[in-house]
């Protein structure tokens, strides 16, 4: 990879999508090795757990210190699973491991209907405990912190809201990762909020126009556009259908942008977004493919064995992406157009 002549200033952008966060974290894990000041991060459900584990453990030990939290974050989500017990060499037997999808795909369908009679997952009891055993969200306002905006869709309107690193506790982080059909919703000044992948997945605005001085905004994305196969089974409709919805928003965002950014990079300065549009470059490092090979039940797969795969896929796709394009980065947008799988 060359390396740029001027270091550029790197604004991430993180897309939410379940299990598929351990993905991020792959990604995150391996742009952390490279000497780039990172300027802004905006992040939506999983996208806002592993934003949120960056910007601590950067605040506290640096680069190293956001590669430990990331990773701690994610040992502490699979020493929680539910699914702890099947990852031992029995169950990972190729005869077991279709029982087991099966039986996921079974729970993903009765999910809706057995989640209001526990309390306990209805109020995100494990997940709150996993963040706030992991996570020292003190250090979000600590002198010098990366701003951080993560998002939650509220309810009544299904419109987005951003919180910034004061405004973000452990109920913030709670309602951006706040899937519907698990979780009752998270209630904030009175105001109820479900998962931020419906209406920003993630946020890309306040990356851009939030003073930040970034030169090139990364979009790390988890869901892939576009997949291979038709589903048909009841569960593969659910999932295809979740995935096209935390999509929706993000197509949205890309188009509006690189059609508006072409008009500002040939226009006269109006105003300073007009402007921090047209001198950010844009980049989009999509979602491997072999992610939507995974099933209707992978993102809700959290043993460490298949957390580690996927970070070990998310380093995998981070390496070969700088290898390909990290020459533009501070350069110019290696993103001008939709992705062809979704532009025709």
């Amino acid at each position: 990879m060359t390396v740029p002549s001027q270091p550029p200033r790197l604004a991430l952008a993180l897309q939410g999508g379940g299990a598929h966060g351990a993905y991020g974290w792959g990604v995150l894990d391996r742009l952390l090795e490279e000497d780039w000041p990172i300027v802004a991060v905006s992040g939506a459900s999983a996208g806002a757990l592993n934003g949120a584990a960056l910007v601590t453990g950067f605040a506290s030990g640096g680069r190293q210190g956001a590669k430990d939290a990331l990773a701690r974050l994610w040992e502490s989500v699979s020493r929680n699973s539910p699914l702890q017990a099947f990852d031992t060499d029995f169950w990972m037997l190729p005869a077991f491991e279709p029982l087991l999808r099966r039986s996921l795909e079974f729970g993903k369908l009765i999910s809706r209907y057995i989640a209001p009679l526990s309390p306990g997952l209805r109020d995100m009891r494990a997940l709150r405990r996993v963040v706030g055993d992991s996570l020292d969200l003190s250090l979000l306002t600590s002198p010098g912190a990366i701003p951080l905006s993560i998002a939650a869709t509220r309810v009544a309107t299904g419109a987005a809201r951003l919180f910034q690193n004061d405004e973000i506790t452990l109920d913030a982080l709670m309602a951006s990762a706040c899937l519907p059909e698990l979780f009752g919703p998270v209630t904030i000044d009175g105001e109820p909020h479900w998962d931020g992948g419906f209406s920003a997945n993630p946020a890309l605005e306040p990356l851009i126009f939030g003073g930040h001085g970034q030169t090139d905004m990364l979009i790390v994305q988890i869901t892939p556009f576009a997949t291979g196969e038709t589903p048909d089974t009841l569960v593969e409709v659910m999932g295809r259908m979740s995935d096209i919805g935390f999509n929706a928003c993000l197509l949205r965002d890309l188009k509006a942008l690189t059609e508006v950014q072409a008009i500002a990079r040939r226009a006269p300065p109006i105003d300073d977004n007009f402007t921090a549009l047209a001198r950010t470059n844009l980049h989009l490092m999509e979602a491997a493919p072999t992610l939507s090979e995974r099933g209707p039940t992978g993102k809700s797969d959290t043993r460490r064995s298949q957390l580690e795969a996927l970070r070990q896929l998310g380093r995998a796709t981070a390496d070969a992406w700088l290898a390909e394009h990290g020459a533009r980065l501070g350069q110019g947008s290696t993103l001008t157009a939709l992705p062809e799988a979704v532009a025709a």
